[in-house]
């Protein structure tokens, strides 16, 4: 097994973790449903989100603490609400970085 991989990231290398941490937020349903509501509106906060679910407040904010942590969110506070939205720019630099590593990996 290899545990020391690099992926280049705008001239930087990113240690795999940073990508498996995207890769495992990405793969998860709920967090899929979420991204794509964020689609549809630009921001939005957890009370917005959890609307458009079945899922407990607090599940909902549990996703999207896992989402902020892996970077695919952004977030801004107004008054006590927190507002989220996408990280377009990290997600597309990470996975535009895997996927050049593996093109030219062979």
């Amino acid at each position: 097994m290899i545990k020391h991989i690099k992926i280049k990231c705008n001239d930087n290398f990113l240690p795999c973790e940073s990508c498996m941490e995207l890769l495992r937020a990405l793969a998860d349903k709920t967090r899929q449903e979420i991204i794509v509501l964020f689609i549809k509106k630009k921001e939005l906060c957890v009370n917005d989100i959890a609307k458009e679910f079945s899922l407990s407040r607090p599940t909902i904010s549990h996703h999207l603490s896992l989402m902020k942590r892996a970077k695919l969110l952004n977030t801004r506070k107004e008054g006590k609400e927190i507002y989220h939205s996408i990280n377009k720019k990290y997600i597309t630099d990470t996975l535009s970085s895997v996927l050049n590593s593996i093109k030219n990996c062979c």
